[in-house]
């Protein structure tokens, strides 16, 4: 139940010397919303005061109630306080719906003020002087102030509002009560507290023709080494999920791997042109048109890391888990025991409105948690395609191959090539060009009918055998045939010899 404090006040008791902490001692107080303390640099700093900026239903209210319902699991008092907004009765039947709302902490632990009467009567002074009354009496160590547009609204000068702020922060820092200010976007314009307080953070909505994203973006973080740029959330049932943009994270150096171990196929005659397999960490693109045994080839590579025991997870976008499982067992890859039990990951996606930073941190906690050794991302085209922001597609898939390699997990990507030449193809990104090995498939036309071909294109820190090669699919498995076919009425499926060229020469 909401409740009010007095408007007696004793700031003076408040601000006690005594109360106060030498900056070397203040501590980091983390948020507890998923992704949000890296974005931050490790969390807030305790005692700071923190502006949350976004405009209407961008989620400052969420997000704040979420980490004052994390403090309260942690043992702390937390003390919100409004201003013109909504009632107290109004914003707990809302938090209701969601996980981390502990109604048993309301007024216990998690308390409610409001502070219209004494800003409306008495202007910021009577609010400051409630402010450190409430501290003084419940000892938060959070406190957030909910509406302080009504607080910027009522200074009567720019100064005056200079002044609050900086009298705010003297009583929280004596206190050690970490604030955070709520208010609505304010845009370009300038506003006082920007630089006087220890932290500006802007919630805002990207849009792209009809579709929406939710971003968020630290734009100042004293004493932090924050991620620069924005970054995607969402709001669940659990609250605000927040992901760090991929390539804003800070390469590090590859992890060791073994140069002379060999990850296949397990078809020997393929194993065989790639000099034993691909290195350990090195990542490979199969690049091919639609039909050619991409996938097949993918699912192969993975049955054959699960028949040496290891964990092997698959990213894809077009099939379901059962009709890809169904596609693999119709031609004698055995997955599906080891898609049961666990072996196996599985993480389909269906190609639509993607949020790619999202996908990318699930598959890579998902290898981290199963310690798996081989990935396969099934279809980039797709996974593109589909993402918001796709200028930044080619970076991000640099970032998210990178880390891959800093795992030392072999990946295998797949891309589609055009079975004729379309204009504008060469304008998209060019996974090729990102991975170590190339594996190009296509069509070529016999006088007996229409064969799948491939050959090893390149293959860094490895000997390869360039030869051309037919790839046999049968429900008795895959084979690669050993000898190369007559050269003699083959012809390449239109478009793919120029387009092979260009690969080359990237």
């Amino acid at each position: 139940m909401a409740t009010d404090a007095s408007s007696n006040s004793r700031p003076s008791d408040a601000a006690r010397p005594d109360a106060a902490r030498p900056d070397a001692a203040r501590r980091n107080v983390e948020t507890g919303v998923p992704g949000f303390d890296e974005i931050l640099g490790g969390g807030l700093v305790s005692g700071g005061v923190y502006l949350l900026e976004g405009m209407a239903g961008a989620g400052k209210t969420i997000l704040s109630c979420q980490i004052g319902f994390h403090r309260v699991r942690q043992g702390e008092k937390v003390l919100y306080m409004t201003l013109i907004a909504e009632s107290h009765d109004k914003l707990l039947g809302h938090l209701k719906g969601l996980s981390f709302f502990d109604e048993t902490a309301v007024a216990q632990q998690m308390l409610f003020v409001s502070g219209y009467h004494e800003l409306m009567q008495d202007g910021l002074d009577g609010f400051l002087k409630l402010i450190a009354s409430s501290i003084y009496d419940y000892r938060p160590s959070l406190m957030i102030i909910d509406g302080f547009r009504s607080a910027r609204e009522f200074s009567e000068t720019e100064l005056s509002l200079s002044k609050f702020i900086h009298e705010l922060n003297a009583l929280v820092a004596a206190m050690d009560c970490t604030t955070l200010l709520l208010a609505p976007l304010s845009g370009n314009e300038p506003h006082p507290e920007h630089t006087l307080v220890d932290g500006l953070i802007e919630l805002n909505r990207y849009h792209d023709g009809m579709r929406r994203a939710r971003e968020i973006e630290v734009h100042k973080m004293r004493a932090r080494d924050h991620r620069m740029g924005k970054h995607f959330f969402r709001i669940a049932g659990s609250g605000l999920l927040m992901f760090p943009r991929l390539e804003a994270h800070c390469a590090q150096q590859p992890g060791p791997v073994d140069l002379k171990a060999r990850l296949g196929f397990g078809l020997p005659h393929l194993d065989n042109l790639l000099g034993g397999g691909f290195t350990q960490g090195s990542t490979t693109t199969l690049i091919g048109p639609s039909g050619v045994g991409k996938t097949l080839l993918c699912l192969q590579f993975l049955a054959a890391g699960l028949a040496r025991d290891e964990r092997c997870v698959y990213v894809g976008f077009y099939e379901g888990p059962q009709r890809l499982i169904g596609k693999a067992e119709a031609v004698s890859i055995p997955l599906a025991d080891a898609w049961q039990d666990g072996r196996l990951i599985v993480l389909w996606q269906p190609a639509i409105e993607l949020a790619i930073d999202e996908i990318a941190a699930k598959a890579l906690a998902t290898v981290k948690q199963t310690g798996a050794t081989r990935i396969v991302i099934d279809g980039v085209e797709g996974f593109r395609d589909s993402a918001l922001r796709t200028e930044r597609f080619g970076l991000f898939l640099n970032a998210l191959l990178h880390q891959l390699r800093e795992a030392a997990i072999t990946t295998l990507i797949t891309e589609e090539l055009p079975l004729y030449s379309e204009p504008g193809h060469a304008k998209a990104v060019r996974v090729s060009a990102l991975t170590e090995n190339l594996v190009l498939l296509r069509y070529a036309e016999t006088e007996g009918g229409l064969r799948r071909m491939i050959s090893v294109v390149k293959q860094r820190e490895s000997a390869h055998d360039t030869s051309l090669r037919e790839l046999s699919i049968s429900s008795q498995g895959l084979d690669v045939i050993e000898g190369s076919p007559g050269a003699a009425g083959i012809q390449s499926t239109p478009g793919l010899s120029a387009t092979l060229q260009s690969r080359r020469k990237t």
